[in-house]
């Protein structure tokens, strides 16, 4: 009970003395709509790479001023891409694949500029900054090739080559229903490649909507 007692001081703390910067902190979560633009020079010229569903969370703070603020975001994403050709091994064999879905985690680093120069009960808004990502951890499409039983992975030579830090424009639209809820749209292109390499560049694209508080 101490224990709780000094973090929840702590806690308090730290919001007083951030309080002159920071005016307000929230909450919010939603879903990623990601996919991956593939040089067209790559070997693989029969390859279909579509997009994918993840998820993303985020803590968000926010110095508000008359017309517009400043946000940071700090969070979990889900990148990646889909996987849509039809494997054949060498001997014409049908390679089975057990997911389609190659899944980028990445911590988030979000900073924009809040424009809001109307002010409604319900106001609409418009986000311009930056997003920085740090790749986690990749998890590759995972094969089993029918006739001769061996196993494996697909992207294995590429993905574990990516680049861990990546940088890119996040561009939005939101709307605060009464300072309480949000919701936003985002788009956001990375400027930096995953992967340049050869004949290969690879870059992140990825969308998303979400919901948030604030606390």
């Amino acid at each position: 009970m101490k224990k709780i007692k000094t973090v929840l001081f702590l806690i308090l703390l730290t919001k007083i003395s951030f309080s002159q910067i920071i005016d307000r902190y929230g909450f919010n979560a939603g879903i990623s709509y990601s996919t991956q633009f593939w040089n067209p020079k790559i070997l693989f010229s029969e390859m279909e790479i579509g997009y994918k569903v993840g998820l993303m969370f985020f803590l968000s703070s926010e110095k508000c001023f008359e017309f517009f603020g400043l946000k940071t975001e700090i969070g979990y994403i889900q990148k990646g891409f889909s996987y849509k050709h039809e494997t054949k091994s060498c001997n014409g064999g049908i390679v089975n694949h057990q997911n389609r879905n190659i899944l980028l985690h990445d911590l988030a680093l979000n900073i924009c500029l809040k424009i809001n120069p109307i002010k409604f009960d319900n106001t609409p808004y418009l986000l311009v900054g930056f997003r920085g990502d740090y790749l986690m951890s990749p998890k590759d499409v995972d094969l089993n090739m029918s006739t001769t039983n061996i196993t494996g992975n697909l992207y294995g030579d590429y993905i574990n080559n990516f680049n861990k830090y990546n940088l890119g424009c996040l561009l939005g639209v939101g709307i605060d229903f009464e300072e309480m809820v949000y919701i936003e749209i985002e788009y956001n292109p990375n400027f930096t490649k995953n992967l340049d390499k050869n004949l290969i560049t690879i870059r992140d694209n990825c969308f998303g909507i979400k919901i948030g508080v604030y606390i």
